[in-house]
């Protein structure tokens, strides 16, 4: 009995930052800045082509990354009622093209390691030293989660970081501009579709360029529904080696409940990643949990 309800927990809470609220320094922060909006200033000019060019360049340009970042998640919305805010947790990434990708947690002030999550794109692993515990499942697992930072996949941060480029072969784009004029901001947006039989297309994602710099302002990621599944803004750009890459991603899932911020303290692109950096072996006596059986069909231990 004792090992089914442990089982249940450690399937709802699969995911990264659900193990961020248990870490110690995680107060709730309430204070909120709004900043008025300034005077738009003067648009430049560019066509589609110039955009698409500078997505496929952008993604084309990163092979590898190695990061670190404060993680600031927040979970609850408008629609739940309750919004929560917690003090970043010191993070580091490693990846890699096309879909290796490492990510550690820290506790504030100890810090000591409160995850360690590996995954290739199809399956991760994940180790919670002080659950003693070690998790290995498809990336596509999906729980209910009384949290709403417990859905956070690692996938979710991969497409955030790199941007996907255009397939030529199989999408086509569309150009439009949009104007925010409460935050008096201007905007060209480049709709990636990919045509389908009988003249429907499928929605994939939108990609928004500030006109103000020509910098990638925002990407939307869509499912064939066409419902948004997640939301990534980027901001404050610097140049790094060979490199101009934003060091504030904002990624908001608004299906799942959760928003989390990214801020690039160091990062090195381009540098080459021994395999053995992707290698999360489960630690001596750590518990095994493997989700493929829940994966196929059976119903949670506990639910």
């Amino acid at each position: 009995m004792r090992i089914a309800l442990d089982t249940a927990k450690a399937l709802s809470g699969i995911s990264l930052l659900a193990l961020l609220l248990a870490a110690p320094g995680c107060a709730v922060r309430k204070e909120t800045h709004v900043h008025p909006p300034g005077q738009t200033p003067p648009a430049l000019d560019a066509n589609l082509a110039d955009l698409v060019t500078k997505i496929n360049s952008w993604s084309g340009a990163i092979n590898t990354l190695t990061a670190t970042v404060d993680l600031e998640p927040t979970a609850g919305s408008v629609y739940t009622g309750v919004i929560k805010e917690y003090h970043d947790v010191k993070g580091f990434i490693l990846l890699q093209k096309p879909s290796m990708l490492r990510m550690q947690g820290q506790a504030p002030v100890v810090r000591t390691t409160i995850f360690d999550m590996v995954s290739n794109g199809e399956e991760f692993r994940l180790s919670i030293p002080t659950k003693q515990k070690f998790i290995i499942g498809k990336t596509s697992y999906q729980h209910p989660a009384k949290n709403a930072l417990e859905n956070l996949r690692p996938q979710h941060i991969l497409q955030a970081l790199l941007v996907p480029a255009v397939d030529a072969e199989h999408e086509t784009t569309i150009f439009e501009k949009s104007d925010n004029r409460a935050e008096a901001r201007r905007f060209y947006v480049v709709t990636v579709v990919e045509p389908l039989k009988n003249r429907h297309v499928v929605l994939r994602r939108k990609v928004w360029f500030d006109r103000a710099d020509l910098e990638l302002a925002r990407v939307q990621f869509y499912d064939p529904s066409g419902t948004c599944t997640e939301d990534v803004e980027y901001s404050a750009y610097q140049d790094f080696t060979s490199i101009h890459y934003p060091t504030h991603i904002k990624l908001n899932r608004p299906e799942d409940d959760y928003e989390v911020t990214l801020t690039i303290q160091k990062a090195t692109f381009n540098q080459p990643l021994p395999a053995e950096k992707f290698d999360l072996k489960k630690p001596e006596g750590a518990e095994l949990i493997d989700l493929s059986a829940t994966q196929q069909g059976e119903n949670p231990v506990g639910n």
